[in-house]
């Protein structure tokens, strides 16, 4: 390995941390399309998306490990992400330890890549479902089981009471009932709850818990708890591959189709304060892309698969 190796892979985490979730300026971006056109630099760029399921990574030969590793208990899990990892681990160990593996995603229970949705069940049988690039903990509330989605969506039937954290800091928790189907996630800067069957009580991280009673959706912003005109099916539209939107931030739908898109979504300047309705197909997202262009008087700007930036 090269001197300027391990510095371009410590770059290539800094910026995955800094574009994740954000809405940063076209000079931003263009100034990572720069790092990025630097040889040294795309390759340690795609060898952490490798790692980190973005860009697929079937035929690397430690695959079948980590994908193991992701399915099983917390303990056996990570020595299995270890011995999967191999020199890879021991690298991302060498830039941060624990904290970057934890900050990538790479040590959640259940953890999907960009393209592929999961499914998975606790030990009491409760059936989970997850969207494209989500990152979710299991652990325990009390008595009950505790899921946080740490990233993307999920939808979980509760055989019985359940807990549920939402957002990378557990910004809003809800407390299930047995019976009740709910699901929730994270899109931009808002978090969307619905609930089919049964009831919740949802905390959020200012004012009083609020129940949600069956059919009820709603969304927790800045401003707080406020209805949500999606229905349950709209709010799981994402089970069939589709997205609803409904006067949804242009860049928080680019952050719900970058589940979908093996490279970076995000829009700048005059188009990250636009918002749109519809329903979109998640299968070909350059048309899907496409259709926006012609539908907004937005302009598209392509820095090869890696960079898409609508301004």
């Amino acid at each position: 390995m090269t001197a300027a190796r391990p510095a371009a892979e410590r770059e290539a985490i800094d910026w995955e941390v800094r574009l994740r979730g954000a809405t940063p300026e076209p000079g931003e971006l263009r100034a990572f399309a720069a790092w990025h056109a630097v040889p040294e630099h795309a390759a340690a760029w795609a060898a952490l998306q490798q790692r980190l399921g973005r860009m697929g990574g079937h035929g690397v030969a430690h695959a079948g490990a980590i994908a193991q590793a992701l399915r099983s208990p917390v303990q056996e899990r990570r020595r299995a992400l270890r011995a999967g990892f191999g020199l890879g681990a021991l690298a991302i160990t060498g830039w941060g330890g624990l904290r970057a593996v934890h900050a990538l995603g790479l040590d959640a229970d259940w953890r999907s890549s960009v393209g592929q949705r999961g499914e998975g069940r606790l030990a009491d049988g409760t059936p989970l479902r997850f969207d494209a690039a989500t990152r979710i903990d299991l652990g325990a509330d009390g008595a009950m089981p505790r899921l946080h989605l740490r990233q993307g969506q999920l939808l979980v039937g509760a055989r019985g009471p359940l807990a549920l954290a939402i957002g990378a800091t557990a910004v809003v928790t809800a407390v299930v009932t047995g019976g009740a189907h709910v699901a929730a996630g994270r899109v931009g800067g808002r978090t969307l709850v619905a609930v089919r069957d049964g009831t919740a009580t949802l905390h959020p991280p200012q004012g009083k818990p609020q129940r949600l009673d069956a059919g009820q959706t709603v969304q927790v912003d800045a401003g707080g708890v406020q209805p949500s005109s999606l229905s349950f099916a709209a709010a799981t539209a994402w089970t069939h591959g589709m997205l609803v939107a409904d006067r949804l931030p242009l860049p928080d739908l680019l952050d719900a189709f970058g589940r979908y898109h093996p490279g970076l979504l995000r829009a700048g300047g005059a188009a990250a304060t636009r918002s749109i309705s519809g329903v979109f197909q998640l299968v070909d997202l350059d048309a899907t892309l496409h259709q926006l262009a012609q539908a907004l008087p937005i302009e598209i700007e392509r820095y090869g698969r890696f960079l898409t930036l609508l301004t």
